[in-house]
């Protein structure tokens, strides 16, 4: 469409002076008036064509960036790179790091968007989740689907090919666990929470696989913990949440438990399965003892939080348990960082 102050430019009737014929202005002075003119034109064509393609390429900019749920991402690609520093020998490979949670991100990313297209319907009943791109219509599942297909298989095959096999074997196989297993199960059963948490413990070992080409009893820490912390921190969200995920038709522990203690147990459960993994990373060579202490104290808090949502579970105690989940998993991969000792295979 012309702009409205270009609409009656070409048309526009030459000067005055003009309109006596051939005596009254030279041939020159009439091409000279319409090449302006069309010059002008074409230039705000040319402007609303760069303004339609920035406003789409921003569009489907923000879809794939909800697609990928790219905190969720971020916090796999955190657990990938820290377990890729602890298989590490005495440094750390910086170009191998990078690419290793680049290969991470892209695959995760194919797994969340995967995760979103087969639950368009469930999603739209949820308060949370029904103004995601597939639900709400911006994008289309086929174009979703190609999206994850095509940066799943380019995070895979970066993998393959900057890192080593096993990683690459590990990233493809969770991404089939969690889009393919997970997620139908969340339907069916609430073993699926342990079967998500699984998926979630994977990450840190593909880091440590892409790092020492292998994997040892030590390597086993960080995805016990991340596995462990999943459960704590997952149950208190399923209380928090049990009526939107009964909306949009997901089996959850909670629905069975209308008084809630027997979520908050097993959050109480895993917390305590946790505080002697200090203890082991210390004795099989992976940090040093003062991580033993620092792991300790926090999953001692933590396991106070989750007493605390046994005791008395309401959301108020729920949502102090969940909080305390967010803070305690960075604090231990950060002491787990700080204070790791060079991995002896290398």
């Amino acid at each position: 469409k012309r702009p409205p102050h270009l609409s009656g430019l070409v048309h526009r009737r030459p000067p005055a002076m003009w309109r006596g014929g051939a005596t009254a202005a030279s041939g020159s002075d009439v091409l000279r008036h319409y090449g302006r003119c069309y010059w002008e034109l074409s230039k705000a064509r040319l402007r609303c064509t760069a303004a339609y393609a920035s406003d789409v390429l921003r569009h489907y900019g923000r879809c794939y960036w909800e697609l990928s749920k790219a905190r969720l991402s971020a916090l796999v690609v955190a657990t990938s790179g820290a377990g890729y520093m602890l298989g590490s020998g005495s440094g750390v490979d910086i170009a191998g790091l990078c690419y290793t949670c680049t290969g991470t991100m892209m695959v995760a990313a194919s797994a969340n968007t995967l995760n979103q297209v087969f639950e368009i319907k469930n999603d739209a009943k949820m308060r949370r989740t029904m103004r995601r791109p597939l639900p709400s219509g911006r994008i289309g599942p086929v174009h979703a689907a190609m999206w994850a297909a095509s940066v799943g298989a380019a995070g895979t095959t970066l993998l393959a090919c900057k890192a080593n096999g096993l990683a690459a074997g590990l990233a493809a196989s969770n991404l089939i666990l969690y889009a393919f297993v997970y997620t139908p199960l969340k339907q069916i059963h609430p073993v699926n929470t342990w079967v998500g948490a699984i998926v979630g413990a994977i990450p840190p070992l593909l880091g440590w696989a892409a790092a020492a080409s292998e994997v040892s009893l030590n390597s086993m820490i960080l995805p016990a913990a991340l596995y462990f912390w999943q459960l704590a921190h997952f149950m208190a969200l399923a209380y928090l949440c049990r009526e939107d995920y009964l909306a949009g038709g997901y089996r959850m522990l909670s629905f069975a438990d209308p008084s809630g203690r027997r979520t908050a147990w097993v959050s109480l459960r895993n917390c305590l399965y946790m505080l002697p993994l200090g203890l082991f990373a210390y004795n099989w060579g992976l940090t040093s003892k003062w991580f033993g202490v620092e792991a300790l104290l926090l999953t001692t808090g933590l396991t106070v939080r989750a007493l605390s949502f046994v005791v008395d579970p309401s959301h108020k105690s729920a949502r102090r348990m969940f909080h305390a989940s967010l803070l305690y998993l960075p604090a231990l991969m950060a002491g787990l960082i700080l204070h790791r000792l060079p991995n002896q295979l290398d």
